[in-house]
């Protein structure tokens, strides 16, 4: 069982770099997204050996999870409902820009929460670094859109600056990838979960 529970952390990591790498490549996001939203599934069923602080963390992250998508879904209607009763352009695309930031941002804490105990000092730093330009990146979006949206110079030079930061979610992408695969290649390496006690196999202390 707590076998079976590893073999699915190890599989889940895996199926996470793979989602995360895939993810962010334009008409290819959504393939991504269900890879990695298995990926998580697995690491989620597989969490107990690996000690109660993991256990939590990936608690948090699933919470953090559903409430990024629920900010995201709500706020997107939000919106609309708004451009339609106030008439406005311009303030209604940045009002998206704004709602998919937020809720970028609190869906991020899921990525980083999910392995945040699987890793070691340097795989924390991969975390938060790519979680820090992740919302750097959906920042710049925010100015960028009202910037793209009018005129006929102006649009294309907003519209190629996006496609830009678009390829530039690489970079986040590649250091969570390389995030899960360090966690990953700890438990290869045996290195956690840390090994059974006499009292955890149920045989006596002596």
């Amino acid at each position: 069982m707590r076998a079976n529970k590893i073999n699915n952390t190890q599989t889940g990591l895996l199926l996470l770099v793979i989602g995360v790498l895939i993810a962010w490549i334009p008409f290819a996001g959504f393939v991504g997204g269900i890879v990695g939203f298995i990926g998580g599934i697995l690491v989620l069923v597989g969490r107990e050996p690996f000690g109660a602080d993991h256990v939590r963390n990936t608690t948090l992250a699933l919470i953090f999870f559903v409430v990024g998508i629920a900010v995201t879904i709500f706020g997107s209607f939000y919106a609309v409902a708004y451009s339609v009763a106030s008439g406005l352009g311009v303030s209604t695309v940045s009002l998206f820009g704004i709602v998919f930031v937020i809720g970028g941002a609190i869906f991020g804490l899921s990525e980083v929460l999910l392995t945040y105990s699987l890793q070691s000092s340097h795989g924390h730093t991969l975390l938060w670094t790519a979680y820090g330009i992740s919302i750097f990146l959906g920042v710049v979006n925010v100015f960028l859109l009202p910037f793209g949206s009018g005129g006929f110079w102006p649009f294309y030079f907003g519209i190629g600056v996006l496609l830009f930061t678009g390829f530039l979610a690489a970079i986040p992408a590649a250091l969570y990838g390389t995030a899960f695969y360090l966690a990953r290649e700890r438990i290869v390496r045996h290195e956690i979960p840390a090994p059974m006690t006499q009292q955890q196999l149920g045989k006596p202390p002596w």
